[in-house]
């Protein structure tokens, strides 16, 4: 008999910023290095030429188990993303996070279970991109993500590689975020948010699961923003 692999239960925001770095994730670097790996597989002489060990289609399999893992609220939020005309429809499971006074808004919090072995294959990625950019490849990787940076950049802009990876980095941190003992104390406070759950349409925390969401919201901030205090102060503030 198969042994089915233990799935890690993590905590995820309904956070637009957080997913929309999720989102592009898949396109264009996982997109694209998908379609590399399926045309050299074919024979193909049009391609580039990758790291032997760089399967782009294992790792673009394992960012979609991932997507399919968001609980439905956080899918309509991430393919809501960028749309000119929003899809308004509520989704199921979604719930509104109160503080304590049971007026203050909180970024709702959703628990979810996902295969590591999903976040590992997709970090395995992220590492062969940042010795691209560092210089520490022989093969076309770093003109690989020179040519999609330029290609995705704002008009009279020029591609940015370094910044396409490093906003991949951010949107994997997320998935990375260390269990500390306010992750269990959140998990507690909304599972009735969970996997085959129905939740309420209102949970209230108490102080205690509200100071768990504070110093959460803290460390959620410091990934979502990377190195950029900026961000960081603006992240931070929208989830107070």
């Amino acid at each position: 008999m198969t042994e089915t692999p233990a799935r890690r239960r993590v905590l995820l925001p309904d956070d637009e910023d957080w997913l929309a770095l999720f989102m592009n994730m898949e396109e264009p670097l996982l997109q694209q290095l998908a379609l590399n790996t399926r045309a050299v597989r074919d024979g193909e002489e049009d391609v580039w030429q990758l790291p032997a060990d760089l399967d782009g289609t294992a790792a673009h399999d394992a960012w979609g188990r991932l997507f399919q893992a968001l609980p439905a609220p956080l899918r309509h939020t991430a393919t809501n993303t960028n749309r000119s005309v929003p899809n308004d429809a509520r989704p199921p499971g979604q719930y509104t996070l109160y503080a304590p006074d049971g007026r203050w808004e909180h970024t709702p919090l959703y628990p979810a279970d996902i295969d590591p072995r999903d976040v590992d294959t997709v970090a395995a990625v992220l590492a062969h991109f940042r010795r691209a950019v560092e210089g520490h490849d022989d093969t076309q990787l770093a003109d690989f993500l020179e040519q999609l940076a330029d290609d995705w950049a704002e008009p009279g802009r020029d591609g940015d590689p370094e910044k396409l990876v490093n906003d991949f980095a951010r949107g994997l941190a997320v998935l990375h975020l260390d269990r500390q003992p306010d992750t269990k104390v959140l998990l507690a406070a909304v599972a009735a948010a969970g996997p085959g759950q129905e939740p309420p349409e209102r949970i209230v925390l108490t102080q205690a699961q509200e100071d768990a969401y504070q110093r959460f919201a803290t460390r959620l901030s410091s990934a979502v923003a990377g190195t950029s205090a900026h961000d960081y102060a603006l992240h931070r503030f929208a989830n107070d």
